[in-house]
Parts: structure tokens; C-alpha cells; sequence
């Protein structure tokens, strides 16, 4: 007699395989991931994080804040525009540093590495309002109320969605407030353009600058540690930003693997050729460290900025 609950895994195939089906049949109604679990919590939690490392912030309401940005849940999740979070703007708006702002395309994590909370520039993830919504998604159910935590809209689905929408106001406002020398870092590895002729920062951002506040603008094209080598300055979409910022007559300049994000994508990547440093920097290395028995964080930041100097000699 076969043992009970017992069945050949083949005879089962047919049922496991239908509900496979059944269950991807039954999932989002969206293309996007859906309601961020905790989201009010990540929220507040974020600003009140900030308001320790920004005195500029320190005044500010995070429930108010809160408050105006939620609005958008009460919201069809395909009619949501950037007028939107106006209030939410205006209430957790702070002026940017001048020189100290940093666009990007393609390399999120890297830019946020490299600007280190602030310390160095203040991409758009760094100002409050883009920080209390950075990798997170939101949106309301379709045909009810209360948030949707199984998936959200994308541009894919619907243009006016929560999560776009937020982001092209806050790239907006960011790009007004930003004054000085410009930078933005691109990923000359990205298979597709380091420099995407539709995307937020051609289209939301490059046309809200405002010229009698801004200097100049510095271009990086970055690329990885191991290539490829898509493209670099001078190149394909790079040269189409480049003539966009001439012909609306900013002064620019551009440079391949800007020599201290390169020292920082080396950090992981050591022993790869891409990192191999010349004979004057090593020389410098040698030198530096013949100065000192014992390493410390001034050391090494102190001979970080050396070999950077001496390589672009």
C-alpha cells in the first residue's frame, strides 16, 4: 500500500505548473513595484535623519511635510501630475550650495558614493526633498482607496504617474536652485548613450537652468572598471549635450574618468589594470608614504589628493 500523501512528482507537474500561471495571471496591475512597505515611516525617518546633518533643516515640519506629499495617494495613480507636489516643494525646500550641485545619468549609486551625504556636492538625492523619496514607490489603488502594495504605474503604463511626476518636479526645482560651476557625471559604459536625449535630465533639468545664476558646466564621463568603452567626450550623445550647451550659450567643459571618482571606483577594483597608476603617481605614492611608519585618515586623504594632482599634470 503507498504511503499516505504520497504522489509521483510527475503526476503533479501539470497542477504545479497551473498554478504558476494562476499566480502570474493574478499579479499587478502595474508594470512597477508596488507601495513601498512602511512608507510613512521611511519617510519621517528620513527627514528627521536629515535634519541632524542640515541646520538648514532643522526647522523643518517633517509631519507637514509628510502631509503634503500624501496627497498623491488620495489620487487616481494615472493622474497624478508634478503640480502635485508643489506644497510638499515648498515646504521642505532649502537652498543648494553654490558649485555644489551634481546631475548624473545612469550612475545613481556612484554619485551617491561619491558626494558622501553632502560632504563633497549635493546631488539631487542629497536636498531633502529628493532624499525623503529616493528608491522608494508609491501610488493608490486604481478603482479604490488606500496604497497599492502590489505595483505601481510607470511611464510604460501612463505618463502622469506618482513616482515620475515626483521626480520631475524635485529635478525641476533642483535645477533652478543650482548656481555656479555646474557638474554632472555620465556613464560613458551605458550601452545605450551616456547622455539619454530623453530622460530627466534633458528634459527637465537642462531647460530650468537658469543662465545668469550658473558659471560654467564640468562633464565626467565615467566609465566602468573593465569597460566597455562606449563613449567619451566628444562622442555620440555626449557630443549632442555638449552642442545643447553651446548653442544655449554655457560655457562647458568635459572630461573621461574625472581622476577622483576614478580613485574612488577603484577602491573595489585595486588589482584591474583600469586602476594601474602611472610612474609619477606611484613615485608620489612612494614618497608620501617614507614620510610615515603608521596610517591614518589624513594620510590617506591627504595622498588621495596627491596622486589626483600629479596625474593631471
Amino acid at each position: 500500500m503507498a504511503a499516505w500523501g504520497w504522489t509521483p512528482w510527475w503526476l503533479l507537474l501539470p497542477q504545479l505548473l497551473g498554478c504558476c500561471c494562476a499566480g502570474a495571471a493574478g499579479g499587478g496591475r502595474w508594470s512597477g513595484e508596488g507601495t513601498s512597505p512602511n512608507l510613512q515611516s521611511i519617510f519621517l525617518g528620513r527627514c528627521a535623519d536629515y535634519q541632524l546633518l542640515s541646520p538648514e533643516a532643522r526647522t523643518k515640519n517633517c509631519t507637514a511635510i509628510w502631509e503634503a506629499f500624501k496627497v498623491v495617494l488620495d489620487k487616481d495613480p494615472c493622474s497624478v501630475l508634478p503640480s502635485d507636489y508643489d506644497l510638499f516643494i515648498n515646504l521642505s525646500w532649502h537652498s543648494i550650495p553654490r558649485d555644489k550641485s551634481l546631475f548624473w545619468e545612469n550612475n545613481h549609486l556612484l554619485v551617491m558614493s561619491y558626494s558622501e551625504n553632502s560632504r563633497r556636492f549635493m546631488p539631487l538625492c542629497d536636498v531633502l526633498y529628493g532624499r525623503v523619496g529616493d528608491f522608494l514607490s508609491w501610488c493608490r489603488q486604481e478603482n479604490a482607496s488606500g496604497p497599492d502594495y502590489q505595483s505601481c504605474p510607470t511611464s510604460e503604463d501612463c505618463e502622469n504617474n506618482p513616482v515620475d511626476s515626483y521626480w520631475k518636479r524635485a529635478s525641476i526645482q533642483y535645477s533652478r536652485d543650482s548656481s555656479g560651476v555646474v557638474y554632472v557625471m555620465l556613464n560613458g559604459s551605458e550601452p545605450l548613450g551616456a547622455y539619454p536625449t530623453k530622460g530627466y535630465f534633458a528634459d527637465y533639468e537642462i531647460p530650468h537652468f537658469q543662465k545668469d545664476k550658473i558659471t560654467r558646466f564640468e562633464v565626467w564621463v565615467m566609465h566602468e572598471i573593465g569597460g566597455p568603452y562606449m563613449e567619451s567626450c566628444g562622442e555620440g550623445s555626449v557630443k549632442i549635450l555638449e552642442d545643447r550647451l553651446k548653442t544655449m550659450g554655457f560655457k562647458y567643459s568635459c572630461i573621461n574618468d574625472h581622476l577622483p571618482v576614478k580613485l574612488l571606483q577603484c577602491v573595489d577594483h585595486s588589482t584591474h589594470p583600469d586602476c594601474a597608476l602611472n610612474s609619477a603617481v606611484a613615485s608620489t605614492q612612494r614618497e608620501i608614504s617614507s614620510l610615515y611608519t603608521e596610517p591614518s585618515a589624513s594620510l590617506i586623504i591627504s595622498l588621495l589628493v596627491a596622486l589626483a594632482s600629479v596625474a593631471q599634470m
